[in-house]
């Protein structure tokens, strides 16, 4: 707990985000390569795509060791109407157990995740310096054999966003996530109690292209135990409808680590 107070008071001391780095005033906002969602929904009519590659490897024991793969991770974002997008997101991945003491795998599996279907609500002008969001994510068991758990999920959060200078910002996102649910003759089943989940970032704009952020994140899984990690990473913004990303994230509590590299293309209408 300690660790956790002490990172998020660094955090907000020094202020972030790095999804800002226009060259323009429609430049692209973006919810990668954060952990955090963006507050900001795209406009009426205007679709985006952001996806990219993650190459994770996490430690579960002394000898077991899971690297997984996604190639890519897919969010699909739909502007319905002003302040409200729809969004899809989609994972190819593969699943890789090795035995850390003789290297050898144990086991492998690919297909896809289960899909997440959702919408996000900005509440807030964009304008103003302080933005708020809210975003809800349908989880369905729409995964392949041995990937998917056959259960129904929901993901949500709330997102929040705050300019400090004219290129620094400061962000966090609060929710809740249950991957277990089901529903049967009795209705909704819940067979997990789910996890809290926070993000606390701070952004750094270099330059009207460039960004760099630092992130804290986590979950309070079964509201028992903490899963805490960080993340830094750097966009490029191409133009104003392109964005180039890359990010490496570490486990504080846990062995685990991460790359990822991904692109954002939004369509022109």
């Amino acid at each position: 707990m300690k660790r956790i107070l002490l990172t998020t008071f660094t955090l907000f001391a020094f202020g972030v985000m790095a999804q800002k780095t226009p060259i323009g005033e429609n430049a692209l906002s973006t919810d990668r390569p954060t952990q955090s969602v963006s507050p900001n929904t795209v406009d009426l009519g205007i679709i985006q795509i952001e996806t990219g590659l993650l190459f994770e490897r996490s430690q579960f024991s002394r000898n077991i060791s899971v690297h997984r793969n996604a190639y890519p991770t897919s969010l699909f974002r739909i502007g319905l109407m002003k302040k409200l997008e729809l969004r899809l997101v989609n994972e190819v991945v593969s699943y890789k157990t090795v035995n850390n003491l003789t290297n050898q795998e144990i086991n492998r599996l690919s297909g896809t995740e289960n899909m997440q279907v959702g919408l996000k609500y900005q509440i807030s002008e964009s304008d103003q310096k302080t933005i708020v969001g809210v975003l809800v994510h349908a989880i369905l068991p729409t995964g392949s054999k041995g990937i998917s758990n056959d259960r129904y999920g929901i993901f949500s959060r709330v997102n929040i966003s705050h300019d400090i200078s004219e290129n620094k910002n400061i962000s966090a996102n609060f929710g809740y996530n249950n991957y277990d649910l089901d529903f049967t003759d009795e209705g909704l089943v819940k067979y997990a109690d789910g996890e809290f989940t926070y993000t606390l970032i701070y952004g750094v704009g270099l330059s009207n292209r460039v960004g760099l952020f630092l992130e804290s994140f986590g979950e309070y899984v079964e509201f028992k135990n903490w899963d805490n990690k960080m993340d830094a990473g750097i966009t490029y913004l191409i133009s104003n409808n392109i964005q180039l990303d890359y990010s490496y994230g570490w486990g504080l509590n846990t062995v685990m680590n991460f790359h990822a590299v991904g692109i954002s293309v939004r369509l022109p209408k």
